[in-house]
């Protein structure tokens, strides 16, 4: 009979009992690392996403990269009416004022415009991942969105996280165009001039002051 105090095999009992303790704990922190690359790989397909169909709004025909073939654009007055622009100026708020597709679906097709770009911009997104990407406008602005969320299997992770391991996220680009803006600007300028010189009942053809250039800026922002 081996005396209590005797601490032959002591370490082999201790051994014993945290291993378990230890392998649990390294297999939930390599569950959770697989978690947190797949949320920002999410983040990062998603802002991708938005961000090239951003970028690529002004013409239909353009590949993901931007390339498109000389002389390939959208007809010159497009946005008045398959962007929403009547309808964000005579008060369609941001959330009436929506189109969206959903991930994964077709990457060719017809339709409108918007859901022509949103389709292109898509193509950027893995089959594997599911979710929305929408367009929203507004008189104050317009912004590509983007929610993709993909399933894991993720043992015990499954009951400690609060999205049950199946990480979305969200992400969105503004749509700006430059070279629209300017032209608009100009064209605001153009015909401001023309009621002011009519109801002045003047016929010179002068051009907006600064200061009425500026209220109408300071009216598209």
């Amino acid at each position: 009979m081996i005396p209590l105090q005797e601490e032959e095999g002591s370490f082999t009992i201790e051994a014993s009992l945290l291993l378990p303790i230890i392998m649990c704990i390294t297999m939930l922190l390599l569950f959770f690392s697989l978690y947190s690359y797949q949320k920002s790989m999410l983040l990062q397909v998603g802002s991708a996403a938005t961000e090239r169909a951003a970028y690529n709004w002004e013409n239909s025909n353009r590949a993901v990269d931007g390339e498109f073939a000389a002389g390939n654009y959208d007809p010159l007055y497009w946005r008045i009416s398959e962007d929403g622009l009547l309808g964000s100026l005579f008060g369609k708020s941001a959330q009436n004022g929506s189109t969206a597709i959903a991930l994964p679906g077709e990457a060719e097709g017809g339709g409108e415009l918007p859901v022509v770009k949103l389709r292109q911009a898509s193509k950027i997104v893995p089959l594997n991942l599911t979710g929305e990407l929408s367009y929203t406008y507004g008189f104050t602005g317009r912004k590509i969105s983007a929610e993709l969320k993909k399933v894991l299997r993720l043992p015990v992770l499954d009951e400690l996280l609060a999205d049950e391991a199946v990480p979305e996220v969200s992400a969105s680009s503004y749509v700006a165009e430059p070279v629209e803006f300017i032209r608009t600007v100009d064209l605001l300028r153009y015909y401001g001039s023309k009621f002011k010189n009519h109801s002045s009942g003047s016929k010179e053809d002068t051009g907006m002051e600064k200061k009425n250039a500026a209220l109408m800026l300071d009216k598209l922002h």
